[in-house]
């Protein structure tokens, strides 16, 4: 068999070990980085943005912030605090998530799954986003990318739709809460 190392299959094959992963933690752990991930994502563009400003600009203070290799080491800077930031959120948050622990395990079972995917979704475009050069927080520039130069559509498609990635799992949680509202 011959496989051949495709942006796409990196997606897949992402989305798939995230959702094992939801199935292995729970559906409640999973909501957890799911959380994690919309506060890592923020920090990470905002201490970017911030390490850009003042230690990089015209002249830069920190000697690796100046010439052409800069770009890699604030993308590179911004991947590991956004994962940084989401495993310690995940593992030491100060926080719990407990939610529809009274339903048969069929709707748990498709609520881990669907929560899963959405989990993937949100790592994966915002890791694309920031693979490819852009910016969360100013978001305007997503529309033209050029898909890290690769003719996968797949990419393209994750990157140019990571606001709606970006906002379905709080969409999730609202329905969620408005359906655990009337069952109690």
């Amino acid at each position: 068999m011959n496989v051949t190392l495709t942006w796409d299959l990196f997606v897949i094959v992402f989305f798939t070990i995230i959702i094992a992963y939801s199935f292995i933690v729970g559906r409640n752990q999973t909501l957890k980085i799911i959380i994690g991930a919309y506060i890592a994502s923020l920090t990470a563009d905002a201490l970017t943005n911030l390490v850009d400003q003042y230690l990089g600009g015209p002249q830069p203070i920190l000697k690796f912030l100046d010439g052409p290799d800069s770009d890699e080491f604030l993308i590179m800077f911004k991947i590991v605090i956004f994962i940084l930031v989401t495993v310690v959120l995940a593992v030491r948050g100060g926080f719990e998530v407990g939610i529809l622990g009274h339903h048969r395990l069929p709707i748990r079972l498709l609520m881990t799954f669907l929560f899963g995917f959405l989990n993937a979704g949100l790592i994966v475009s915002t890791l694309l986003l920031y693979i490819s050069g852009l910016s969360l927080i100013n978001a305007e520039q997503i529309g033209t990318v050029a898909s890290l130069g690769t003719d996968s559509p797949m990419v393209a498609l994750m990157i140019q739709n990571h606001s709606l990635w970006f906002s379905l799992p709080a969409i999730a949680f609202v329905v969620l809460s408005f359906v655990e509202g009337q069952d109690a």
